[in-house]
């Protein structure tokens, strides 16, 4: 039998490939990280764009109000008062929250993570990775939290 034969099996072809020889904290934590960043990167994008599309349709109807009496939008009118007050209260929201930078944070911070656990699949040492990860969660936090 050649030698490369008998040698065992890289990490690489094990199941989890290079990142398996990383501590297991430091692995569950990253994953833990990019579980959290992917949820988060879907829930400020649904809510930029439900807020973006009921700020659009209530403003209109808010706007349109002189204009929908006598027709078949009347029905609207009796709703005017409190779409106006929605308008304020959602815009207000909007303008606290901004979703739509929060979305595009968190989704670089999981495309950096992303790339991070490929580096780390690739031999990355520990340590390089352990600090690339800190450095990242740092500047998530500097950029997207309150």
């Amino acid at each position: 039998m050649a030698e490369a034969e008998r040698a065992p099996e890289s990490v690489a072809t094990e199941p989890g490939g290079e990142i398996a020889r990383l501590p297991r904290v430091l692995r569950e934590e990253m994953e833990r990280e990019r579980r959290r960043w992917r949820i988060a990167t879907l829930n400020y994008g649904v809510t930029y764009y439900l807020s973006r599309i009921l700020l659009i349709a209530a403003t209109a109807v808010v706007a349109a109000d002189q204009n929908l009496n006598g027709g078949h939008g009347s029905w609207l009118t009796e709703w005017v008062p409190a779409l106006a007050l929605g308008v304020a209260v959602l815009t207000a929201f909007d303008t606290w929250l901004k979703p739509q930078q929060k979305w595009r944070g968190f989704m670089e911070s999981r495309d950096a993570l992303a790339d991070l656990l490929i580096q780390a699949e690739d031999g990355m040492s520990t340590e390089q990775v352990r600090t690339k990860f800190l450095k990242l969660r740092q500047q998530h936090r500097e950029r997207n939290i309150f």
